[in-house]
């Protein structure tokens, strides 16, 4: 019969693909999560993983193992979760997630996390990232995962990228008129940003020509050539290109997307399994789609 702790040790290798970060994510040193893939191995009688000096690729053997592995460990906290007697009632989390943030990959992770935990009920409130902030210090959310321009002391880092002006890749810019620009309305950190770049410049041949209430709109009025907004590259999508800083507009500050706690709380206990799950799911993607994502990064 095949461990749970062997098959979850697996997993994580599988999703971070190195020893060392799936070792961090669960919490263990890297001796024992090898030893127990090795156990594994010895149990299946074949490899998982081909090691190599860089990185770890499943064998076509792991390939098949990975999909059992999570239906595996996926029923077990099924089971556990429905046999469980619930003792209370459901703790309420809130999290707030502000405009722009990349919603797929954390979706997925509430999802999941509803799943395991059928006693925690999670609210969900959407909004600009300074607003959902300050909600956070004001205890009325109790974690945000955004995107600011300027990291407080009770923030944690999920990773940085640089913001960049985005415009239509079809359009033209008449170069003898104002600048036009799109901003999400304040606050909004990235318009915050864009403004004192461009005061801090003395650019002055600029004019806003939208303010939005969603990403959605900045994006659309881009895309089709109406003004050039600011955007991080893992969020600009197909049809979009980033304005070199330096010919009329200045460089931008780096974005980072970030995790923010509330100070105290009477849920600490489900709080932090629910800023791991985020955590872990960001690591995942990030790991998914880190070629594009470097390339992006470049590009820009």
């Amino acid at each position: 019969m095949l461990d749970s702790q062997q098959l979850r040790a697996f997993v994580s290798v599988a999703d971070h693909g190195s020893v060392t970060r799936a070792a961090e994510a669960m919490h263990l040193t890297q001796s024992a999560v090898s030893a127990q893939i090795k156990r594994l191995e010895e149990q299946l009688g074949c490899r998982v993983f081909e090691r190599t000096t860089r990185s770890l690729q499943l064998t076509a053997q792991g390939s098949v193992l990975l999909s059992y592995a999570r239906s595996i460990l996926n029923l077990q906290q099924q089971a556990v979760s429905r046999l469980a007697a619930p003792r209370h009632a459901p703790t309420t989390l809130r999290l707030g997630c502000s405009e722009g943030f990349p919603s797929e990959w954390l979706f997925a992770a509430l999802a999941g996390f509803r799943q395991r935990r059928p006693d925690v009920h999670v609210e969900i409130t959407g909004g600009i990232s300074t607003v959902l902030a300050k909600q956070v210090r004001q205890r009325s959310l109790d974690l945000m995962v955004g995107t600011v321009c300027d990291a407080g002391s009770d923030t944690e880092t999920l990773w940085m990228e640089p913001l960049v002006w985005a415009f239509s890749e079809r359009a033209l810019l008449d170069p003898d008129a104002p600048a036009p620009l799109a901003f999400l309305s304040e606050p909004c950190p990235f318009r915050e940003a864009a403004l004192a770049s461009l005061a801090g410049h003395g650019a002055a041949n600029w004019q806003i020509v939208l303010t939005a209430q969603s990403s959605g709109a900045l994006v659309s009025a881009a895309t089709a050539g109406l003004a050039i907004t600011v955007l991080t590259p893992s969020g600009m999508p197909p049809g979009l290109r980033s304005i070199p800083p330096g010919s009329f507009l200045p460089a931008l500050p780096p974005a980072r997307f970030v995790l923010q706690h509330a100070k105290s709380g009477t849920a600490s206990e489900a709080l932090s399994a629910l800023a791991d799950d985020v955590r872990e799911a960001c690591f995942r993607w990030r790991g998914a789609h880190a070629g594009a994502f470097e390339s992006r990064v470049r590009m820009a």
